[in-house]
């Protein structure tokens, strides 16, 4: 141990022997990663330029898996540490905050701000404090619904551009009174779900492509504030012959039929493995009567009943059957949300989290809009049962409507289009370039 680490840990850490912990196992593959331990904690770090990072657990016996889980989260999490500097960190705290609020902010039907606001200062000032760009995270961007009766077509469209377009913007703002600016993370989730939502792997990957691609066409020259990972990026490693062993008898419940990444499906393994809650726990939640898992089940019933209405298998199956593939699709869909939400906070650990689901914005995730309500309105949406599911409106669910006699673009699913083309007083329908519909009011 040097001096340094005496100083930081004299009270606390005992050095432990990395043998005792690693044993028989391939060492080299954990040459850079620094082992200790107090009492009741132990500690897995690994220095990264002139800080150190590091995970901390209770204390076990870490096996194969562990040991890979844990330098992977540290090889590939978004870390980042420095000194506090001095300055007037928590006047631009509040700055940010109020562009924040101000902004992109989504203000739920039950509304907590008020409660959440001096935690969420507090998060930024971590960054503040330090000069360093403030960071956030929001889980989006998934790929298109395959229900054509939401969504047009199955590529990013002016409703992506709309939502990338107000980031962007607000990351201007916030650029703009902090100079050390904003880096905005967009983790895609549809590798997560998309084998419980109908969709083949390689179309999450186009679709991730393609948003990369507008992104790049529309960004300002210069700006780098959006960056984007998904689950493939987390665990990224040349080291997984490590946990083959623990992999091969691990089950990944496809209840549709899409056509699986061989990569994908093993790192949706490693989630479910390393990141999933209690199984049983979350039974018996949605078992309880009045329990707000059991309401959260019962929603995610509705929507996939609504989302996967046109799949082979809603015209196969029977009512009941299809039915209770819905309720096994639900229930798996919650446990990975689950699983994802607790990878994103450790390889975001420090981030703002921001969500596209109308959370109530007391901590520690905050809702936010990705369409502007200032251009855009909605349609065919029941706002209290969106409410009641959080659910905010968003591109890929949705299609976006140029209407000649409405103030405002109307962002709604994209059966909307059917009462246009059936009213004689308006003309138009898809519109490839603009990749939206375009109606005109006849004369």
């Amino acid at each position: 141990m040097t001096v340094q680490d005496k100083t930081v840990y004299e009270h606390a850490w005992i050095c432990l022997q990395k043998a005792e912990i690693l044993k028989d196992r391939t060492r080299s593959n954990f040459s850079d990663i620094e082992i200790r331990c107090s009492n009741d904690l132990i500690f897995f770090e690994k220095r990264v330029g002139e800080s150190i990072v590091g995970v901390a657990t209770e204390v076990f016996e870490p096996g194969a898996f562990e040991l890979w889980f844990l330098k992977t989260i540290l090889d590939n999490g978004d870390l980042s540490f420095s000194e506090r500097a001095p300055g007037k960190f928590k006047d631009l705290a509040v700055d940010f905050t109020k562009i924040f609020e101000t902004t992109i902010r989504n203000s739920a039907r039950v509304d907590r701000w008020e409660e959440g606001r001096e935690a969420f200062i507090e998060n930024v000032q971590f960054f503040t404090s330090r000069q360093l760009p403030i960071e956030a995270v929001l889980p989006a961007f998934p790929c298109k619904t395959q229900n054509r009766d939401k969504a047009q077509e199955g590529k990013p469209d002016m409703g992506e551009e709309l939502a990338l377009q107000r980031i962007i913007d607000f990351v201007q703002a916030v650029n703009s009174i902090y100079a050390p600016g904003m880096k905005f993370y967009i983790v895609s989730d549809g590798h997560v779900f998309s084998d419980c939502i109908g969709v083949d792997d390689n179309v999450v990957d186009t679709y991730t492509a393609q948003l990369i691609q507008m992104y790049e066409r529309m960004k300002p020259a210069g700006f780098d504030g959006i960056c984007f990972k998904g689950l493939n990026d987390c665990f990224k490693s040349t080291s997984k012959d490590i946990i083959n062993a623990v992999l091969k008898d691990i089950d990944i419940d496809h209840h549709l039929e899409t056509m699986v990444d061989e990569e994908t499906d093993l790192n949706r393994k490693i989630l479910m493995f390393g990141c999933d809650d209690n199984d049983n726990l979350l039974r018996e939640q949605i078992k309880t009567p009045g329990h707000s898992r059991l309401f959260l089940y019962r929603g995610f019933n509705k929507f996939m009943s609504e989302d996967l209405s046109q799949t082979d298998a809603a015209q196969k199956l029977s009512g009941k059957k299809f039915k209770k593939l819905i309720s096994l699709v639900s229930y798996e869909m919650i446990r990975r949300n689950d699983a994802y939400s607790n990878l994103v906070e450790l390889v975001f650990p420090f981030h703002l989290r921001f969500s596209i689901h109308a959370h109530p914005n007391s901590g520690p995730k905050f809702g936010i809009r990705l369409l502007d309500p200032e251009i855009c309105t909605t349609g065919c949406h029941n706002q209290d049962e969106e409410d009641r599911l959080l659910h905010i409106p968003t591109p890929w669910h949705n299609a976006v409507f140029k209407v000649s006699d409405a103030p405002k673009l109307i962002v709604s699913p994209a059966k909307l289009s059917q009462e246009y083309d059936n009213d004689e007083t308006y003309t138009g329908g898809w519109d490839h370039k603009q990749r939206c519909f375009v109606y005109t009011r006849k004369n």
